[in-house]
């Protein structure tokens, strides 16, 4: 894996522990981007999943999870609604929200097509 300057090995890994799929270095560069324009930190919840871990937490069979194109960001309230008005501008067109109960998060990917998903707001 790659070195970044605001996310750790750990954090992008998989969660099953057992495999070694990493994130896609275009979409790390991109990400780091946006991290460093909004000037906050971005604490990740998921990155990288590979298809068994994947399947066994129930994510949707076309993750980008699994293409390593995809994080979810432990984010609410202001800082949330900043990242999702300014992610586009880097290239992030998949937006999911999760804004209610203790799992709130931002779902970005960089699908080439644009699909906000709110999960719960």
């Amino acid at each position: 894996m790659s070195n970044y300057k605001y996310f750790t090995e750990n954090e992008l890994a998989c969660k099953c522990n057992e495999c070694d799929g990493e994130m896609k270095p275009s979409f790390m560069v991109r990400l780091e981007e946006l991290r460093e324009h909004l000037g906050f930190a971005f604490p990740i919840s998921s990155a990288y999943r590979c298809p068994t871990y994947n399947t066994k937490i129930g994510g949707a069979s076309s993750s980008y999870h699994m293409q390593g194109r995809a994080v979810d960001i432990a984010l609410n309230h202001d800082q949330a609604w900043q990242l999702i008005a300014a992610a586009p501008k880097f290239g992030f067109r998949g937006i999911g929200i999760n804004q209610k109960g203790n799992g709130r998060f931002v779902h970005l990917d960089d699908r080439t097509q644009d699909k906000v998903t709110l999960f719960g707001y």
